[in-house]
């Protein structure tokens, strides 16, 4: 597999997650905003959301490639 195509495999897999994310979004951060305290204000949930789902589909997709087996 080539360079560019694998950047290209990684770049798919993560704008398909990150599209998922922003439609099941707001009732995610509604249950986030209702088990935490107020002081955390809803924009800043959805951002630790993302970007906890986002290091971990990255991680474990260039972990997965890196260990493969040609």
């Amino acid at each position: 597999m080539s360079r560019g195509f694998a950047v290209f495999i990684f770049w798919l897999i993560g704008f398909g997650v990150g599209f998922a994310g922003y439609l099941s979004l707001p009732g995610i951060a509604d249950w986030f905003t209702t088990s935490m305290p107020r002081f955390i204000d809803q924009a800043v949930i959805g951002a630790l959301i993302a970007g906890m789902i986002g290091s971990a589909v990255s991680t474990f997709t260039v972990v997965t490639w890196a260990n493969r087996t040609n």
